[in-house]
């Protein structure tokens, strides 16, 4: 199928329904649990094992926080140094593995929206890795600077732009471009994208139950769901 807008030029894109979305996203993890399942499961172990490594962190922290002596302020103060140093390097370690092992899921999701069977293996595709991060990146500066601002910029930065990824990945746009097209299509459907952004925010928070088992199953799902909110948003068909 291809990824070029099925509506001809001056005619109007159906208004999206969220409904729709919600509906495909269900009965296409159902149809294909396993692939999904195993790339969700890569991020939820790096997860884990980031939060393991940050436990001796926090249990210095802890043993710190009420030093009686000189002495102890100074081990303190040195023992804290150090391990916030190693902490860091580490969070910010399994965050980036967190986060390329995420776009496979993303990959998965536009792969099965276009009619391809989703597999596992996406996970080692590097294409269009590199205008990815370099969005990102620029995508997380723009929302810093935004709240640094004045709170609102920066939420709305966040929302306009958050479709940057999936151009990126879907049609090889480059980062400006990727920001551009989000921008278009987000400004032209703000209500369905404001529930969209909504729904996928209490679907993550479900995921965080029962001790995270269920983002197994919610992270697929609402990638799956905002594939297919992308894809309507485009004037696309979905497979």
């Amino acid at each position: 199928m291809s990824n070029e807008p099925t509506s001809m030029p001056g005619s109007a894109v159906p208004r999206p329904q969220v409904s729709l979305a919600i509906s495909w996203a269900f009965d296409t993890f159902k149809r294909n649990p396993l692939p999904f399942i195993a790339l969700a499961a890569v991020v939820a172990v790096i997860q884990v094992i980031q939060q393991i490594g940050s436990q001796p962190l926090t249990a210095i922290v802890e043993d710190c926080t009420d030093p009686q002596t000189p002495g102890q302020i100074n081990a303190c103060a040195a023992a804290v140094g150090f391990a916030a140093i190693v902490g860091l390097a580490v969070t910010f370690v399994f965050i980036a593995l967190s986060f390329l092992a995420t776009i496979g899921i993303y990959r998965a999701a536009l792969d099965v929206s276009r009619g391809i069977a989703p597999e596992f293996t996406v996970l080692l595709k590097t294409e269009n890795l590199g205008r990815y991060v370099v969005f990102s990146l620029a995508y997380l500066g723009l929302i810093i600077l935004g709240f640094v601002l004045c709170v609102i910029p920066g939420i709305l930065v966040a929302f306009l732009l958050q479709l940057g990824p999936f151009f990126i990945l879907d049609k090889g746009y480059r980062p400006v471009e990727a920001m551009k097209a989000s921008y278009s299509v987000i400004s032209r459907n703000v209500g369905p994208a404001i529930v969209m952004v909504l729904f996928s925010i209490l679907v993550t928070l479900l995921g965080s139950v029962f001790y995270g088992i269920l983002t197994l199953v919610t992270l697929p799902f609402a990638s799956l769901f905002i594939v297919h909110m992308y894809r309507q948003f485009n004037g696309e068909v979905v497979a």
